[in-house]
């Protein structure tokens, strides 16, 4: 997992970030989950697979990794969510997802069999399950927060070759369908903590411009961001110089992250100029070389040694005869 990934990981792992996450991407904002009201879930799973083939006596055992999984339970719902924090497009997301809501699933089902008092018997004990005992609701989130066009499939249906002749078994084959929230459809406003800000910078981070509007606009929050946010903004900008903590901003002054950014922005730009300047006088000079050259050719073809001779230190004499060859 990359270092963005990390820290977005981190970032949502906190339960008020979690929350407000929740509120604003799938409840528009409305306060519906509340972080007293999650636990952390088991974001770490072993599989047992099959044998190993040096040892037909040993099992493997598979390790799966959640990036991100919480239980929501209040009055009205019990319900474990994950959130897989994406920087790249995994076309075998529906397959993967599918997979940790079957192996969470599957282990509440032990669970079940762990806690039971009762002992089981006839389709029950085949089961391992009574007849009256229920699952919590699994369910998945892919937060896609790359900087490149989401082209991935989000239905199983799409990973699946479905041609003519498997049409006749497509209504026989279940689908799953992911969950995908992309960073650039959500709206910063619908956010109460940090992901305020994070969302709103991470949307501009292609315009510089619109990151100058954008804290502008907000900067009232953003000269409040706590800690995690900041560190959050510079890894996912690649702005190292951004993490300030602003212990030592005084009362009036710009927040060191605006100032510094600012600073940024004018750097980005003077050094957009200047690489400018510098592709143009390297192109005129390929230019002058590729003329020279043309006209050097011509002159000896007409064997005119000493016009050479004088074109290579007078300009104005050079620049008469390429007006004279049309060079």
């Amino acid at each position: 997992m990359g270092q963005k990934n990390n820290v977005i990981c981190s970032y949502l792992s906190e339960p008020a970030i979690f929350a407000d996450f929740i509120n604003g991407s799938i409840h528009n904002g409305k306060k519906v989950v509340f972080p007293h009201q999650l636990s952390i879930g088991e974001t770490t799973y072993y599989q047992k697979e099959s044998q190993r083939p040096s040892d037909k006596h040993t099992p493997q055992y598979i390790e799966r990794q959640r990036d991100t999984l919480k239980t929501v339970c209040n009055n009205n719902c019990y319900v474990i969510i994950g959130i897989e924090s994406q920087d790249k497009v995994n076309y075998a997301m529906p397959l993967r997802c599918m997979e940790y809501d079957v192996i969470e699933y599957k282990r509440q089902l032990k669970e079940l069999g762990r806690n039971r008092t009762k002992k089981l018997s006839g389709s029950e004990y085949l089961s391992g399950m009574a007849k009256d005992e229920k699952l919590n609701p699994v369910t998945t989130i892919v937060f896609y927060h790359g900087e490149d066009p989401y082209d991935g499939c989000v239905n199983l249906y799409d990973m699946l070759e479905l041609d003519v002749e498997n049409q006749t078994y497509k209504r026989f084959i279940a689908d799953y369908h992911i969950n995908l929230i992309k960073v650039e459809d959500l709206d910063e406003n619908m956010f109460e903590t940090g992901l305020h800000e994070l969302i709103g910078f991470l949307k501009h981070r292609n315009d510089k411009q619109g990151l100058v509007n954008f804290i502008e606009q907000d900067k009232e929050r953003i000269q409040n961001m706590d800690e995690a946010t900041l560190d959050a903004v510079s890894i996912m900008l690649s702005l190292p110089a951004l993490i300030i903590k602003g212990e030592d901003k005084m009362e009036g002054e710009e927040h060191n992250l605006c100032k510094a950014l600012k600073e940024w922005l004018a750097d980005e730009r003077n050094a957009g100029i200047e690489e400018g300047e510098s592709r143009g006088e390297q192109k005129g000079i390929k230019e002058g070389e590729t003329r020279f050259a043309n006209l050097t050719s011509v002159l000896l073809a007409d064997n005119r040694i000493s016009d050479l001779a004088k074109a290579a230190s007078d300009e104005a004499f050079r620049e008469s005869l390429y007006k004279e060859f049309v060079l």
